[in-house]
């Protein structure tokens, strides 16, 4: 008769094996835990509560989040823009997606300036908090008035540091300073948004200041809804 090996599994092997099974999963669960805790997240710089509202001593006064509701694909803000008088200026439509607010439609009070939109929506918030990172995107601007006009654009967003910023609202510390140059092509009929944008947003509380080629203004108020964020689509 032939002899039969049979193959026995003893409990210190079993145990072991359990051991670096619960091992692999804590080490997966941690490592989520931090690549969550470390991942950058736009809407950090730039809280997207219905009512928020920022206030400022330059030529764009105020800035006032007047509605979000429910898209297609993601939640629509709307945000108003007033002179020092309170008078109405300008709305933009931006869309949340995923984290980061994206530009989407710039619409004038007055009739001598054309309605703009953007096709892919463009970022809002600051992308990254690295100095010197950099990012070029295309995208379609369309004006929509009595002449309808396209251009392709490219436009490049830089990170030029972090910084502390003292404004007339106070001091804010870790700012990021977000460089924005949208350029045209060489025969574009109506190039709209010429020239360098400097954006500063603070953690938790959105632009601080501002320096673009027609305007100038530092926070000098905030008002901030403490309620949840908007639900990220």
């Amino acid at each position: 008769m032939k002899n039969k090996n049979h193959s026995h599994t003893s409990p210190t092997h079993f145990l072991s094996s359990i051991s670096i099974l619960l091992l692999v999963g804590f080490a997966s669960f941690f490592t989520d835990c931090s690549n969550r805790r470390n991942k950058f997240h736009p809407t950090s710089y730039f809280p997207v509560n219905a009512g928020n509202t920022w206030i400022f001593d330059g030529d764009i006064y105020k800035m006032e989040i007047t509605g979000i509701t429910k898209g297609n694909e993601g939640n629509i803000i709307s945000m108003s823009y007033f002179d020092s008088t309170d008078i109405f200026l300008w709305k933009e439509k931006y869309i949340l997606l995923k984290d980061q607010i994206y530009f989407v439609s710039f619409e004038p009070h007055t009739t001598i300036l054309p309605k703009v939109l953007f096709d892919p929506p463009l970022p809002v918030a600051p992308f990254s908090s690295k100095p010197g990172h950099k990012i070029i995107l295309e995208s379609k601007e369309t004006h929509t008035d009595s002449i309808k006009s396209e251009s392709q654009i490219l436009v490049t967003y830089e990170i030029e540091g972090i910084e502390d910023v003292t404004v007339p609202a106070g001091t804010f510390t870790n700012c990021i300073k977000m460089k924005i140059n949208i350029q045209y092509p060489q025969f574009a009929l109506r190039p709209f948004f010429i020239g360098d944008q400097y954006w500063w947003f603070a953690p938790l509380v959105g632009p601080v200041k501002y320096d673009l080629p027609s305007a100038y203004g530092e926070l000098a108020e905030i008002k901030l809804n403490k309620n949840r964020l908007a639900p990220i689509m």
